[in-house]
């Protein structure tokens, strides 16, 4: 009888002991089971995906310094639409950009903004004697202009390296007839999203990515030009990580925001080497600029300022 007593201790301990580790050690969910892929909604039963609303109740959460950067993307696209001032259509912009030539040789791109009126970048000329320019569109339609002043035109740059040429003839494009295709009203800020089109020669075609636009220090760091003799303050920085093994004569390419043209590539790509970043000059509707500044100083009650 003794012995049954004690041996019955002896287990009671037993299971007392094992009850007392239990309470201290924590089983993961599938430690009793086969194992599953931790967040594979196709192995692992009850996983849940996170609906939208609950990620954008978590990015109101975050500091608003950190917003900007968050919004910014980074990534290939499709082919930019632009669209026109009065009419309001999207023109794919391919049907828009030209390829420049003088003296028979090819020097950049430009894109149509009228029936009469093509930008570039004054860096795709070697001479400023020579004011003649033949263009080819995508359709290899010929086009014959000249370069003519910016004062001459309803547009407005704030840089000098911004150029126009006035058509000879309008292009066969009918949708710019007695249009124009619209321009950036005001200046983009640091991590606005923008696209990145650049017409590949070979392909006939245009490749565009999806970036955005950096502090113009970004693009003195990365170009190794601390004291600002290229990349100056009036231009557009932007993020481009596509690697090349040579320069890549983006020149004349347009960068695109919310469908609207707001600058010109004035620097080419990855030239002379790898940066990691594109110089584009900014491009604006004169008209467009003025009337935004008037409705900044209308909202601002300047005038209760003063008085």
């Amino acid at each position: 009888m003794l012995r049954v007593l004690w041996i019955f201790q002896v287990f009671l301990l037993v299971a007392l002991l094992n009850e007392l580790e239990s309470s201290k050690t924590h089983y993961h969910r599938y430690m009793l089971g086969s194992y599953k892929a931790q967040h594979s909604p196709k192995t692992q039963m009850d996983y849940k995906r996170r609906r939208t609303s609950e990620v954008q109740e978590e990015q109101m959460d975050e500091p608003a310094e950190d917003m900007p950067k968050r919004k910014a993307r980074y990534g290939t696209s499709k082919e930019p639409v632009v669209m026109l001032t009065k009419s309001g259509l999207k023109v794919p912009l391919h049907e828009l950009m030209v390829r420049i030539y003088q003296q028979n040789q090819y020097a950049c791109m430009g894109t149509v903004i009228s029936e009469k009126l093509v930008v570039t970048a004054d860096t795709c000329f070697e001479s400023a004697a020579n004011d003649v320019v033949t263009m080819k569109m995508f359709d290899n339609s010929v086009l014959d202009g000249h370069r003519i002043p910016i004062n001459r035109t309803y547009l407005k740059g704030a840089d000098p390296l911004l150029t126009t040429i006035e058509l000879t003839s309008p292009p066969k494009i009918y949708k710019v007839f007695g249009d124009t295709v619209k321009l950036c009203s005001a200046e983009l800020e640091n991590y606005e999203s923008v696209e990145l089109p650049l017409w590949i020669r070979s392909r006939h075609s245009i490749h565009s990515q999806i970036s955005y636009v950096l502090p113009i220090q970004e693009c003195r760091h990365r170009m190794k030009d601390p004291n600002a003799h290229v990349a100056i303050s009036t231009m557009i920085c932007a993020k481009n990580m596509k690697y090349t093994s040579h320069c890549q004569l983006a020149i004349g390419n347009p960068l695109i925001h919310a469908e609207k043209i707001c600058g010109i590539n004035v620097a080419g790509h990855n030239c002379p080497t790898f940066t990691g970043v594109d110089l584009y000059i900014r491009i604006y509707d004169a008209l467009d600029f003025s009337i935004r500044g008037m409705e900044i100083i209308k909202n601002s009650r300047i005038e209760d300022t003063i008085l």
